[in-house]
């Protein structure tokens, strides 16, 4: 591959000059792209020897479904480079793996595949902004050292959002509670935020993926800062974390792919347990929340318990699933011979009492091929037309990123903040 850089091809003939500049940028290289107006040319550069280099990058690559992408090695050293055209304003994550097990040497266990990975991953040593990844979770390793990391790639035109950086603000505190459920058989852990002040009943929000948003997206401390700012309301926010069984991906997608069983559980028992925190029962004071298959799991229940949840937030919800004919659905099921199932059902029942905090990314735009019928902004467009034309308050944001929480944190810290306002909103 040829070098499309400019600086890496004014840089690549003296490692040490390099190093010194992606040291004082703080990661990748990012210079204009005059052939694309509002977007930057970012090429992410691996200094070190090794026999090959790849990158998960988000959706930042046009072949964004590819797990990792290979980088390219400069004859006769040890700099690896790949480049992308973006848009300027985009944030996203990203992590280098280095030496990672060939093709052929993947056992075909798919789980122990993913964690022998891990050992391959790398953060950025040049980028000091850092988040835990998700796939770290789901490999089962919730102790991996920061330089296995994911690092956060944030443009010259990304929006700030120091709510997730420690600012001295009053905080929290976090209590352990377990929850055994009978309808579905399981048990899990639930982590509870109070916040530092404020008078009760407070407003209740309840957040599937839980261990995500409290790992990875460390949403307790943007809760302290948007609280101390007035920006959100003081609330108590159930983390409901996913069971812990043997099968626990599957366990999930069972679950969160519209699940009588699960509303159950939300809806009753999962309420008592959170009495002790002194929350509200006033449905329009409760919130849903879930990202990906959990926001598809957070509207299913929201429209057969609308007298629990009165408002759901979605971000990057699974609104495309429901086609049981594709091979997707031997995965993640299915329902009938259509894609977006939930939408359909919304559409033809009565109107619910349930207002809506909607939000996607721009790069789940465009053809994707395992999800059928639909791509994800295009489900997630459709859903907000569905509930509006039903007479339902939906908000709507198309947030400049992709399917991953250093994403969804920063919206569902937006759609809190719009449903459960402070009094300096």
């Amino acid at each position: 591959m040829t070098i499309t850089s400019p600086a890496l091809a004014a840089l690549a003939g003296d490692p040490a000059a390099l190093a010194e500049h992606l040291s004082t940028a703080g990661g990748p290289l990012v210079e204009p792209a005059p052939e694309n107006l509002g977007s930057v040319l970012v090429t992410f550069v691996w200094l070190g020897e090794a026999e090959r280099v790849s990158i998960r990058a988000g959706q930042l690559f046009a072949d964004h479904l590819a797990p990792s992408h290979a980088l390219d090695r400069l004859p006769g050293t040890d700099i690896w480079h790949r480049s992308t055209v973006v848009r300027a304003d985009v944030t996203s994550s990203y992590q280098y793996i280095v030496d990672e097990p060939a093709a052929g040497d993947l056992i075909a266990d798919a789980f122990e595949a993913l964690r022998r990975q891990v050992d391959c991953w790398r953060a950025d040593p040049f980028n000091p902004r850092r988040i835990y990844p998700q796939t770290g979770i789901i490999a089962g390793r919730l102790d991996l050292p920061e330089h296995q990391w994911d690092s956060i790639l944030e443009l010259p035109g990304t929006e700030p959002a120091p709510w997730f950086t420690p600012a001295g603000a009053p905080a929290g505190t976090l209590v352990q509670r377990r929850l055994t459920s009978a309808a579905l058989g399981n048990e899990r852990q639930v982590t509870v935020y109070r916040p530092p002040s404020g008078q009760g009943p407070f407003p209740l929000v309840v957040m599937l993926d839980g261990e995500c948003w409290t790992r990875v997206a460390d949403l307790p401390t943007a809760l302290d800062n948007r609280i101390a700012d007035g920006s959100l309301a003081p609330v108590v926010v159930a983390f409901v974390h996913t069971p812990e069984v043997a099968d626990r991906p599957g366990a999930r997608i069972r679950e969160s792919t519209c699940d009588p069983a699960l509303t159950t559980m939300l809806a009753e028992e999962l309420p008592p347990l959170l009495a002790e925190f002194d929350v509200t029962t006033d449905p329009a004071r409760t919130v849903l929340a879930g990202n990906s298959l959990t926001g598809l799991a957070a509207a299913f229940t929201a429209l057969h318990r609308p007298e629990v949840y009165g408002n759901v937030l979605s971000s990057s919800g699974s609104f495309w699933w429901g086609y049981a004919d594709h091979p997707v659905a031997a995965v993640l099921g299915g329902k009938d011979g259509e894609p977006e199932w939930l939408t359909r059902q919304y559409a033809e029942a009565p109107r619910v009492p349930v207002r809506f905090w909607l939000d996607c990314g721009v790069l789940e735009a465009g053809n994707v091929p395992w999800i059928p019928g639909v791509d994800p902004r295009a489900a997630n467009r459709h859903f907000r037309t569905v509930l509006r034309a039903k007479g339902n308050q939906v908000d709507y944001y198309e947030a400049p990123g992709g399917h991953e929480f250093v994403s969804f944190r920063r919206n569902a810290i937006r759609g809190l903040c719009a449903l459960l306002p402070g009094g300096q909103a």
